[in-house]
């Protein structure tokens, strides 16, 4: 069923509807926020935030804008407050080194990051170099980590993406070209740990 309709049987009090979007978008809107404050444990008590206000407000929403915009922006607003008052270790080390060759190599944020279910190869890769790429995300500014998280990440376009961060599509572009270029900075940094 469309976004629209289940909107539309939530403001009526269906039950059934709600259940539907929470269902629909728990999953991707987890991921949104944990990749956006790098803790699963909060990401899952803001993912549950996120849906009982879309739940209390649903009667603000207006079918002018696409429902993943507003259910984003409200989960988008929720991950930054987090940042603003939390205090998580922001440590990054950068280099990883193979345990057998002693050889280093550099990670591909989007790479290692994005969702690669069904990918055996893919699956295979260490949790270490997951975890190395979402610190690194943890290094940027909430607004271009948004942008990174958004676009290269949840595959949103620039349009979608300024619809979520209340911005113009030029801003999205500018925020995930600075976002990448500090991420590829981050990310080949070799220092001694």
């Amino acid at each position: 069923m469309e976004d629209e309709s289940l909107v539309l049987k939530i403001k009526q009090g269906d039950r059934q509807a709600f259940d539907e979007i929470y269902q629909k978008y728990k999953r991707p809107i987890l991921n949104y926020i944990y990749r956006f404050i790098g803790s699963l444990h909060s990401a899952e008590e803001l993912t549950q935030e996120t849906f009982v206000r879309v739940y209390i407000n649903i009667h603000k929403y207006e079918p002018r804008a696409k429902f993943t915009s507003w259910v984003y922006r409200i989960a988008g607003n929720l991950a930054r407050n987090f940042l603003r008052h939390a205090s998580y270790d922001k440590r990054i080390s950068v280099f990883i080194k193979d345990a057998e060759s002693g050889e280093g190599r550099h990670a591909s944020v989007v790479e290692n990051i994005a969702d690669n279910r069904g990918r055996p190869d893919r699956q295979a890769q260490s949790k270490e170099e997951q975890d190395l790429v979402q610190r690194a995300i943890d290094e940027l500014p909430a607004r271009l980590k948004e942008a990174v998280i958004l676009c290269d990440i949840e595959g949103f376009s620039y349009d979608e993406a300024a619809d979520i961060m209340d911005c113009r599509p030029m801003t999205v572009g500018s925020r995930l070209s600075r976002g990448r270029q500090r991420l590829a900075k981050l990310l080949c940094y070799t220092g001694d740990e």
